[in-house]
Protein backbone atom coordinates (compact mmCIF):
# COMPACT_ATOMS: atom_id res chain seq x y z
CA UNK A 1 0.00 0.00 0.00
CA UNK A 2 1.46 3.40 -1.11
CA UNK A 3 2.17 5.80 1.42
CA UNK A 4 -0.08 9.32 1.37
CA UNK A 5 2.77 12.40 2.61
CA UNK A 6 1.28 14.57 4.92
CA UNK A 7 1.72 18.23 4.96
CA UNK A 8 0.94 18.82 8.03
CA UNK A 9 3.52 15.55 9.21
CA UNK A 10 6.28 17.38 7.26
CA UNK A 11 5.52 20.88 9.47
CA UNK A 12 5.24 19.33 12.49
CA UNK A 13 8.34 17.88 12.11
CA UNK A 14 10.05 20.75 10.77
CA UNK A 15 8.71 22.25 13.71
CA UNK A 16 10.23 19.97 16.08
CA UNK A 17 13.99 19.82 14.62
CA UNK A 18 13.97 23.68 13.79
CA UNK A 19 12.92 24.07 17.86
CA UNK A 20 16.69 22.30 18.28
CA UNK A 21 18.78 23.43 15.64
CA UNK A 22 17.44 26.92 14.32
CA UNK A 23 16.29 27.61 10.99
CA UNK A 24 19.24 28.12 9.13
CA UNK A 25 20.75 24.97 11.01
CA UNK A 26 17.77 22.18 9.74
CA UNK A 27 18.16 20.91 6.02
CA UNK A 28 15.00 19.81 4.37
CA UNK A 29 16.80 16.56 3.89
CA UNK A 30 16.89 16.50 7.49
CA UNK A 31 13.60 16.98 7.81
CA UNK A 32 12.24 14.64 5.07
CA UNK A 33 14.56 11.95 6.32
CA UNK A 34 12.78 12.44 9.65
CA UNK A 35 9.39 12.64 8.35
CA UNK A 36 10.28 10.03 6.25
CA UNK A 37 8.98 11.54 2.95
CA UNK A 38 10.75 12.02 -0.22
CA UNK A 39 12.21 14.74 -1.47
CA UNK A 40 9.56 15.57 -4.12
CA UNK A 41 6.90 15.40 -1.46
CA UNK A 42 8.16 18.22 0.26
CA UNK A 43 8.45 20.56 -3.38
CA UNK A 44 4.59 19.25 -3.71
CA UNK A 45 3.56 21.27 -0.92
CA UNK A 46 6.50 24.13 -0.81
CA UNK A 47 8.07 25.94 -3.28
CA UNK A 48 10.63 27.04 -1.41
CA UNK A 49 12.18 26.32 2.16
CA UNK A 50 10.88 30.30 3.25
CA UNK A 51 7.54 28.81 2.70
CA UNK A 52 7.97 25.93 4.44
CA UNK A 53 8.77 28.44 7.55
CA UNK A 54 6.84 30.63 7.65
CA UNK A 55 4.10 27.47 7.60
CA UNK A 56 6.32 26.08 10.92
CA UNK A 57 5.55 29.67 12.39
CA UNK A 58 2.26 29.39 11.67
CA UNK A 59 1.98 25.80 13.03
CA UNK A 60 3.11 26.84 16.32
CA UNK A 61 0.79 29.62 15.97
CA UNK A 62 -1.98 27.76 16.20
CA UNK A 63 -0.48 25.63 18.84
CA UNK A 64 -0.30 28.30 21.46
CA UNK A 65 -3.85 30.13 20.03
CA UNK A 66 -5.45 26.57 21.26
CA UNK A 67 -3.18 26.85 24.05
CA UNK A 68 -4.06 30.17 25.64
CA UNK A 69 -7.46 30.94 24.36
CA UNK A 70 -9.21 28.74 26.61
CA UNK A 71 -7.86 30.64 29.01
CA UNK A 72 -8.23 34.41 27.71
CA UNK A 73 -11.52 33.85 27.17
CA UNK A 74 -12.54 32.36 30.22
CA UNK A 75 -14.65 35.60 31.56
CA UNK A 76 -15.03 33.55 35.45
CA UNK A 77 -11.54 34.65 35.95
CA UNK A 78 -10.42 38.16 36.69
CA UNK A 79 -7.95 39.24 34.41
CA UNK A 80 -5.00 39.85 35.75
CA UNK A 81 -5.61 35.95 36.97
CA UNK A 82 -6.41 35.31 33.33
CA UNK A 83 -2.73 37.08 32.25
CA UNK A 84 -1.12 35.42 34.82
CA UNK A 85 -2.40 31.67 34.62
CA UNK A 86 -1.38 32.09 30.36
CA UNK A 87 2.24 32.94 31.64
CA UNK A 88 1.91 29.92 33.64
CA UNK A 89 1.20 27.70 31.37
CA UNK A 90 3.55 28.79 29.59
CA UNK A 91 6.04 28.31 32.17
CA UNK A 92 4.90 24.82 32.77
CA UNK A 93 5.08 24.00 28.76
CA UNK A 94 8.78 25.12 29.18
CA UNK A 95 9.52 23.20 32.21
CA UNK A 96 7.98 19.47 30.89
CA UNK A 97 10.17 20.16 28.15
CA UNK A 98 13.10 20.27 30.50
CA UNK A 99 14.17 24.05 30.05
CA UNK A 100 14.75 23.68 26.48
CA UNK A 101 13.33 24.82 23.20
CA UNK A 102 11.86 28.08 24.73
CA UNK A 103 9.58 30.05 22.35
CA UNK A 104 9.69 29.81 18.67
CA UNK A 105 8.86 33.65 18.08
CA UNK A 106 11.75 34.81 19.76
CA UNK A 107 14.40 32.01 18.74
CA UNK A 108 13.11 32.58 14.81
CA UNK A 109 13.26 36.62 15.82
CA UNK A 110 16.84 36.54 16.88
CA UNK A 111 17.93 34.26 14.08
CA UNK A 112 15.67 35.53 11.09
CA UNK A 113 14.70 38.94 11.65
CA UNK A 114 17.36 40.65 9.85
CA UNK A 115 17.13 37.91 7.00
CA UNK A 116 14.41 37.43 5.94
CA UNK A 117 11.38 40.17 5.63
CA UNK A 118 8.65 37.94 5.02
CA UNK A 119 9.90 36.23 8.17
CA UNK A 120 10.07 39.68 10.33
CA UNK A 121 6.66 40.31 9.29
CA UNK A 122 4.87 36.73 10.33
CA UNK A 123 6.95 37.04 13.78
CA UNK A 124 6.10 40.79 14.23
CA UNK A 125 2.14 40.12 13.76
CA UNK A 126 2.25 37.16 15.98
CA UNK A 127 4.07 38.77 18.92
CA UNK A 128 1.56 42.23 18.46
CA UNK A 129 -1.47 39.71 18.03
CA UNK A 130 -0.18 38.58 21.85
CA UNK A 131 0.68 41.70 22.71
CA UNK A 132 -3.01 43.15 21.96
CA UNK A 133 -4.52 40.37 23.77
CA UNK A 134 -2.67 41.10 26.88
CA UNK A 135 -3.24 44.55 26.71
CA UNK A 136 -7.16 44.50 25.94
CA UNK A 137 -7.08 42.17 30.00
CA UNK A 138 -4.92 44.85 31.36
CA UNK A 139 -7.42 47.77 30.14
CA UNK A 140 -10.38 45.42 31.31
CA UNK A 141 -8.19 45.06 34.86
CA UNK A 142 -7.95 48.88 35.07
CA UNK A 143 -11.13 49.92 34.32
CA UNK A 144 -13.00 47.08 36.85
CA UNK A 145 -10.60 49.02 39.23
CA UNK A 146 -8.27 45.62 39.71
CA UNK A 147 -4.98 47.87 38.95
CA UNK A 148 -4.40 51.62 38.96
CA UNK A 149 -2.05 51.75 36.52
CA UNK A 150 -0.85 55.23 34.76
CA UNK A 151 0.89 53.42 32.00
CA UNK A 152 -0.51 52.63 29.09
CA UNK A 153 -2.12 49.26 28.80
CA UNK A 154 -0.27 48.46 24.99
CA UNK A 155 2.85 49.74 26.35
CA UNK A 156 2.67 47.75 29.33
CA UNK A 157 1.27 44.44 27.60
CA UNK A 158 4.59 44.46 25.27
CA UNK A 159 6.89 45.43 28.04
CA UNK A 160 5.21 42.27 29.49
CA UNK A 161 5.83 39.99 26.69
CA UNK A 162 8.98 41.30 25.78
CA UNK A 163 10.11 40.82 29.95
CA UNK A 164 8.80 37.02 29.48
CA UNK A 165 10.22 36.28 25.99
CA UNK A 166 13.56 38.20 28.11
CA UNK A 167 13.24 35.64 31.10
CA UNK A 168 12.33 32.40 29.10
CA UNK A 169 15.41 33.18 27.32
CA UNK A 170 17.51 33.68 30.70
CA UNK A 171 15.84 30.58 32.17
CA UNK A 172 17.25 28.57 28.64
CA UNK A 173 20.72 29.57 29.11
CA UNK A 174 19.99 28.98 33.02
CA UNK A 175 18.22 25.76 32.22
CA UNK A 176 16.20 26.98 35.90
CA UNK A 177 12.78 28.15 35.84
CA UNK A 178 13.68 30.68 38.09
CA UNK A 179 13.92 33.81 36.16
CA UNK A 180 10.68 33.14 34.97
CA UNK A 181 9.22 32.75 38.68
CA UNK A 182 10.75 35.80 39.01
CA UNK A 183 9.05 37.09 36.41
CA UNK A 184 5.83 36.19 37.64
CA UNK A 185 6.39 37.51 40.87
CA UNK A 186 7.84 40.55 39.39
CA UNK A 187 5.26 41.48 37.84
CA UNK A 188 1.80 40.09 39.40
CA UNK A 189 3.18 40.59 43.34
CA UNK A 190 4.91 43.44 43.05
CA UNK A 191 4.44 45.93 39.74
CA UNK A 192 0.89 45.74 39.46
CA UNK A 193 0.06 44.33 43.13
Amino acid sequence: MKRTHNKDDIVQTGLEIIFSRGFNGTGIETILKQANVPKGSFYNFFSSKEEFGLAVIDLFLSDMTALLKPIHADLSLPPLERIRRSFELLIARFEENNCSKGCLLANLGLEMSDQCEPFRHRLEDALQRWIDSVAEMLKEARETGAVRIEVDPSVLAESMVASFEGALMRAKVKKSVEPLKNFIHLYFNVFLA
